[in-house]
């Protein structure tokens, strides 16, 4: 009985032994020296026979085995690491499956959502506060979101020129090219081309809070059709527009569905004659201040203007229509472009966290 429990013992054993060494070939197969990774089979085969027959000097196998698994896959003062490295890499594998093909990461860049979800906004803001300063400046903007941008003088005089780029504002002062983010400026005041700017002195320092960020739903429309009031994230590369860029993605609000003629009356969605009151949300932008209704413009720049979707097309609208750029100007976006609904605002940790309604 007690030789029986001893095999059964050393059965076990080198069977995590063979495990061990399997593992290190599997893994390095394809790169090692071959004649390492013969010496491994080899070695593999000797502690194989002792397991089955219970015969031999296990000792001298289990170290022979050892020593060629390390040749292939060096494991001296290093396994810790090499361990941990292989945990990263399986995590950051699974990050990416799953932004692949379940949900998406995306951040709402402008206020044609709002205010059902906020893109960058600002305030006006002289000088940084008390929560503005290192180390309470990164909690700060770890939970709101809003921290204290300031662009200052490089160099002394006034505004020469001021040329607007894709992103930013170039002003030129004293000879000096200076960048300031577009929202900075358009969403704010203008600045005084007059003044005399002396060197490090602000010229525009406000409040930034950072857009929504959501994560949007990849499968669901693999298995449902998208509904009207949906808040939808589409790729624009079959848009041909002047001003909407290729290459990325909007978010936007289905109001039209395949086969139906829009139309915008008296700030409401018209929908082949019927205007739209379903979901409610619809008749809220239609009749809340904060929301302004949706307003004519584009290619249904008159309440008579009607814009026909084909079979495979969506019609997609911002909810803040005064500062949308959305398919009243370029029409209908293809089932195909859809990437998903947005589910979950996820930071900041402002009023809009939570889930999408």
């Amino acid at each position: 009985m007690i030789d029986y429990l001893k095999k059964r013992k050393l059965r076990k054993q080198l069977k995590e032994y063979l495990h061990a060494a399997r593992h290190a070939r599997h893994m390095r197969e394809d790169i090692a020296d071959p004649r390492a990774i013969a010496a491994l089979k080899e070695a593999e085969a000797v502690v194989r026979e002792i397991r089955r027959t219970g015969e031999g000097d296990v000792e001298k196998a289990v170290e022979r085995m050892s020593a060629a698994a390390d040749a292939v896959y060096p494991s001296a003062n290093n396994s810790g690491i090499r361990e941990n490295v292989e945990v990263v890499i399986v995590a950051l594998a699974a990050a990416m499956a799953i932004r692949a093909f379940f949900f998406q990461p995306f951040k709402i860049p402008t206020g044609s959502m709002q205010p059902t979800l906020n893109g960058i906004t600002i305030a006006a803001q002289a000088e940084p506060g008390l929560f503005d300063r290192q180390p309470l400046k990164f909690v700060k903007w770890l939970l709101t979101g809003e921290s204290y941008k300031v662009v200052r003088a490089k160099a002394s005089g006034t505004i020469q020129s001021a040329e607007r780029g894709r992103d930013a504002y170039i002003l030129t002062i004293g000879g000096v090219s200076h960048k300031v983010p577009v929202y900075m400026l358009e969403r704010q005041w203008g600045l005084d081309r007059n003044h005399y700017y002396k060197q490090g002195e602000v010229i525009i320092g406000c409040g930034v809070i950072a857009g929504d960020h959501i994560l949007v739903n990849k499968m669901k429309y693999n298995f449902m059709h998208p509904e009207r009031g949906d808040i939808a994230v589409f790729d624009t590369r079959h848009i041909v527009h002047p001003q909407v860029r290729e290459k990325t993605f909007y978010i936007k609000r289905m109001v039209g569905l395949p086969g139906e003629k829009i139309q915008i009356q008296n700030k409401e969605i018209v929908a082949d004659g019927q205007v739209v009151r379903e979901p409610p949300m619809f008749a809220k932008i239609a009749t809340d201040p904060t929301y302004q209704g949706h307003t004519n413009a584009g290619q249904l720049a008159t309440p008579d203007d009607v814009i026909q979707l084909t079979d495979t097309q969506y019609l997609m609208m911002g909810d803040n229509t005064e500062n949308s750029l959305d398919g009243r100007f370029f029409g209908g976006v293809d089932r195909d472009d859809f990437l998903g609904p947005a589910f979950f605002v996820y930071w900041p940790f402002r009023s809009h966290w939570g889930v999408v309604h």
